[in-house]
């Protein structure tokens, strides 16, 4: 009973957050909303236009290729389209040329069954095999009629469906991509602080084992926004929306700093993992000598300030970076040349310096390749590019809203209304 209780609650506060403020809830509240729409215009137009005495497949198919983006609403009509198309087909064919039998029914379904496998047809290849069933089952395959029309409500329910999706608040998924990879780089650079932090001052075994699973779970959460901007630059193709009211977004920039901040954050996790390791008093490893991680420390400061500034191509971003990454190269540079001409008072101690020192070079070279193709969102205002900077397209810039930075939660509004 509480955990139908608290089920209960849950989406009543999601059903009240959407109401209230742009967010998820509200993109799946106006999903649903035009799903239902698509799917009642549709139901009338079969049934007062087409004069269908069963209008089931229009309403159905509206309901099906309501979607995310246009791209996909259209793929879903398509698809669905095809589906029903070589359901009713296979069945009329089989119906015509053989008749209907046991054995027929079983030959024609399984060869239906495997059409509906095909990748192409997409979550609607169940239909074709449903197709023929239906038509076996209630015309026998043969009514010319019944084919034609069911063709036709399949047809005009895609189209309800599609223009509805497009007409009815067009999906323009912006926001949540660009607040998701402003917050993945601020992450990125919380952690190299913490980092930096902690290693001048009393680390240990659980606080580098802190590191290493924030690290790792940055790093896994990078995909993720991967797929956000890859919806986001989806929902303004064959989008009206961004037809009237065009935006310049760069996407391509947004994705290679994602891509820069996943590879690093490996070479983040590996920094971590070697301090888990000297940090266990258990395995007796030898652990870098506080000196060396005091200076460490500023090499970890210095690539902090460099991701702070990925993305940014403003003079005075461009100038803060190069600093940052020469910084952070030059006590690398100088404490792999100290651990190699220097005594070591634990010989055994060398393998732990040359991993933290090698992680980081091989970090700050992955910013540096980086820098100059990727792109970072400055804010998460509204979209209105009247020129470009940088790589050649990105986003604008107009001042942020009070109250803090939107891009620290990156499970933010989801579209632009």
């Amino acid at each position: 009973m509480s955990t139908w209780r608290d089920d209960t609650t849950t989406r009543l506060r999601a059903l009240g957050r959407a109401l209230r403020q742009p967010g998820p809830e509200r993109d799946a509240l106006l999903l649903l909303v035009k799903s239902a729409v698509a799917a009642v215009v549709a139901w009338q137009f079969a049934l007062h236009v087409l004069h269908s005495s069963a209008p089931f497949y229009a309403p159905m198919a509206a309901l099906l290729v309501v979607d995310r983006t246009m791209v996909r609403s259209l793929a879903a009509s398509v698809q669905r389209i095809a589906a029903v198309v070589l359901g009713l087909a296979v069945a009329w064919v089989v119906a015509i040329l053989v008749g209907i039998t046991w054995w027929s029914m079983l030959g024609v379904l399984l060869f239906a069954l495997v059409i509906g496998r095909w990748g192409r047809l997409g979550d609607h290849g169940i239909q074709v095999p449903t197709m023929v069933l239906l038509s076996f089952i209630t015309v026998k395959g043969t009514d010319e009629q019944f084919t034609y029309l069911t063709i036709v409500e399949t047809v005009i329910g895609g189209l309800i469906g599609v223009a509805v999706n497009a007409v009815v608040f067009a999906p323009l998924h912006l926001t949540k991509p660009r607040q998701r990879v402003a917050a993945l780089g601020r992450q990125v650079h919380d952690l190299l602080e913490e980092m930096a932090a902690g290693v001048r001052g009393e680390w240990s075994h659980d606080s580098a084992q802190a590191w290493y699973r924030r690290g790792s779970a940055i790093a896994d959460r990078a995909p993720l926004v991967i797929e956000d901007i890859h919806t986001g630059r989806e929902s303004t193709r064959l989008n009206p929306r961004d037809n009237l009211r065009p935006v310049d977004v760069d996407w391509e920039g947004y994705e290679h700093t994602v891509n820069a901040l996943r590879r690093m954050l490996w070479q983040v996790t590996g920094i971590a993992r070697t301090l888990v390791d000297a940090g266990d008093a258990d395995r007796q490893q030898p652990a870098p000598s506080p000196t060396f991680l005091h200076r460490y420390a500023d090499a970890l400061d210095a690539l902090a300030t460099a991701v702070e500034q990925l993305g940014r191509h403003d003079d005075v971003a461009d100038a803060a970076f190069a600093d940052a990454t020469e910084r952070a190269l030059g006590v690398l540079e100088v404490l792999r040349e100290e651990v190699r001409t220097t005594p070591l008072p634990d010989p055994d101690a060398w393998p732990v310096y040359g991993s933290l020192i090698s992680d980081s070079l091989r970090a700050v070279r992955e910013l540096q390749l980086s820098h100059d193709v990727a792109s970072l969102p400055t804010d998460t205002g509204p979209l209105r590019v009247e020129r470009s900077w940088g790589r050649g397209s990105s986003s604008a810039a107009p001042p942020a809203a009070e109250g803090g930075d939107p891009a620290d939660d990156p499970a933010g509004d989801d579209d632009r209304t």
